[in-house]
């Protein structure tokens, strides 16, 4: 019996011992994909280029322009509705201060980002994977490749730009066109004077939200995207495994943006 018991843990500790060093492989794989993008955005080269550029403008009107009509129903439905969830709560509360903390700690620093990071994981993510592994599996990279032509820098360097670009400025608008819509809301009804919300709403902001507040929107779709692509170049040969790859870069992105702001509320605890 304590042969057999012994067994069972020692294969457990085997599964474990696996899966980490299967895990850890996997975090030094994507440290290295991740360095090579940034190597490449940093040496400048890509500017020059009209082929990169060409793939860079028709990423950000991928990602960004034509994601302005889901943005909008987003500000209407989530953000407009938590400012005008804030207002009530504090006027019962007879601290009319609390309407810009309240809002600038949980619409602007909080809501903004997360909400405009999974919306993009979510629409623009899931083509970006697909269309990563489809070429992969096709052999377009290699023959990128064998043409001289760095696929970091033409395939994967522009949709982590234009991700985090449209990611900065989507969650900008959608904090505050979220505040704006909200005031006019509490306007038509009588809830409060627009005028009197947006004083509060100045008095509880800060540069440091704002600054918090940029710094997400560009992290969390930089980090979701560099894990999509990571995901859609390990496609392989089998176009079979295209989906369990997208699946993947979703879970996984959305992981690294709820482990970043995690990280972030503890960074700032501690201060």
């Amino acid at each position: 019996m304590s042969t057999t018991y012994s067994g069972r843990w020692n294969s457990r500790a085997e599964v474990i011992g696996e899966a980490t060093l299967h895990l850890l492989a996997g975090m030094g794989q994507f440290y290295v994909f991740v360095a090579a993008m940034l190597r490449q955005f940093v040496r400048l080269k890509w500017v020059a280029r009209p082929a990169v550029m060409h793939v860079l403008i028709r990423q950000v009107y991928f990602t960004g322009v034509q994601s302005l009509p889901w943005v909008a129903t987003m500000i209407v439905l989530a953000g407009a509705t938590a400012v005008y969830s804030v207002v009530p709560f504090a006027r019962q509360l007879n601290d009319p201060s609390l309407i810009g903390k309240l809002l600038n700690a949980l619409l602007v620093q909080e809501m903004a980002p997360l909400i405009v990071g999974v919306f993009l994981l979510a629409r623009s993510g899931v083509a970006v994977v697909t269309e990563i592994g489809h070429m992969h599996v096709r052999g377009e990279d290699m023959l990128l490749k064998s043409m001289g032509i760095s696929t970091v820098e033409y395939l994967f360097l522009p949709r982590f730009l234009a991700f985090g670009l449209c990611g900065l400025i989507l969650t900008m608008l959608f904090a505050g066109a979220s505040i704006w819509m909200g005031g006019l809301m509490l306007a038509w009804t009588n809830e409060m004077n627009f005028t009197q919300f947006l004083l509060e709403v100045r008095r509880g902001a800060s540069l440091d939200g704002m600054l918090l507040l940029a710094a997400k929107g560009l992290l969390y779709p930089l980090l979701s995207c560099a894990m999509l692509l990571f995901q859609g170049a390990r496609a392989g040969n089998n176009p079979n495994q295209i989906p369990v790859c997208t699946t993947r870069g979703v879970l996984w992105g959305l992981m690294l943006m709820v482990f970043a702001d995690v990280s972030i509320a503890l960074f700032r605890s501690l201060l």
